[in-house]
């Protein structure tokens, strides 16, 4: 290509193809997409090669600028079957066969966590959040690791629902499981996008407290809410739903309540009324 496009961008077919004497209707399309990119039209450069690909499947240097073109235009899924097409007509291709392996590589790994969202869907809150967790944990591309988190973004409203029946069915210690899934689902998008938790776990952490009150098992969230605050420590939620695990307690821990409510930043007074129960009790 000329200068001033990117040299990944370069369709080097364009270059070494004689334009003299008579053209197939593809390779005009291709000649076409070439003046389309030095108009920076990426859009338009697509339309073209798609035509250009559709009239000659063979055409291996239109598969291959094709997949480059697409990969500009975050269309990654059509990128890998481009890629993956033009690595099979021509095999010597190295850089071709490695975009190839690339995609394919992307591909099962999006492919399992799919497999794993449809666990959840089919009501396996367990495992279906296991494997996509798994799935996370192996993704190595920026690419990968955004499918595998839209997944689990997917999957979380489905096991609070799930859970919400639990509590209707008064399947109090069940839904306090469930709730927990859920709430690692926030966790395994915190960490692997190293941010603050989705504000939408703090009604899932609420959900999970009260119902593990209702089941009589007060301390069943405490570990997960410590593991909140292990992955999000200024998580005034987990903070305050783990001070209700403390004043639960028999008998009351009023004290680290009160200590957990002050970096929740509940007011003056009712820590005050806090450490005023702490001292009574002691």
């Amino acid at each position: 290509m000329r200068s001033g496009i990117p040299r990944a961008l370069a369709l080097t077919i364009l270059f070494s193809v004689t334009v003299a004497g008579c053209q197939s209707s593809a390779k005009k399309h291709l000649y076409k997409a070439e003046d389309l990119f030095e108009k920076r039209d990426l859009k338009g450069a697509q339309v073209e090669l798609r035509e250009s690909v559709k009239e000659d499947p063979s055409l291996t240097d239109a598969h291959n600028s094709l997949a480059r073109v697409d990969e500009y235009l975050h269309d990654y899924d059509e990128a890998g079957k481009e890629f993956m097409i033009a690595s099979q007509q021509d095999p010597t291709n190295q850089k071709t066969m490695a975009k190839a392996r690339y995609y394919r590589f992307l591909a099962q790994i999006t492919q399992r966590a799919d497999k794993a969202l449809d666990e959840v869907k089919s009501g396996d809150s367990e495992n279906g959040m296991k494997d996509l967790k798994a799935a996370l944990q192996e993704t190595k591309t920026q690419d990968s690791r955004d499918h595998v988190i839209g997944d689990i973004k997917q999957a979380i409203p489905l096991v609070v629902q799930s859970g919400d029946q639990q509590v209707q069915q008064k399947k109090f210690v069940d839904a306090v499981n469930t709730y927990d899934h859920a709430i690692r689902g926030y966790m395994y998008i915190a960490e692997a996008t190293q941010k603050p938790m989705d504000p939408g776990a703090d009604s899932v952490m609420h959900k999970a407290n009260e119902a593990a009150k209702d089941g009589r098992a007060p301390d069943m969230t405490f570990k997960l809410l410590n593991d909140v605050m292990t992955v999000d420590p200024d998580n005034k939620t987990a903070n305050t739903e783990l001070a209700q695990v403390y004043i639960r307690r028999t008998p009351p821990d009023y004290s680290t309540a009160a200590d957990l409510m002050e970096r929740a930043g509940a007011s003056d007074a009712e820590v005050k009324k806090l450490r005023a129960a702490a001292k009574k009790h002691r």
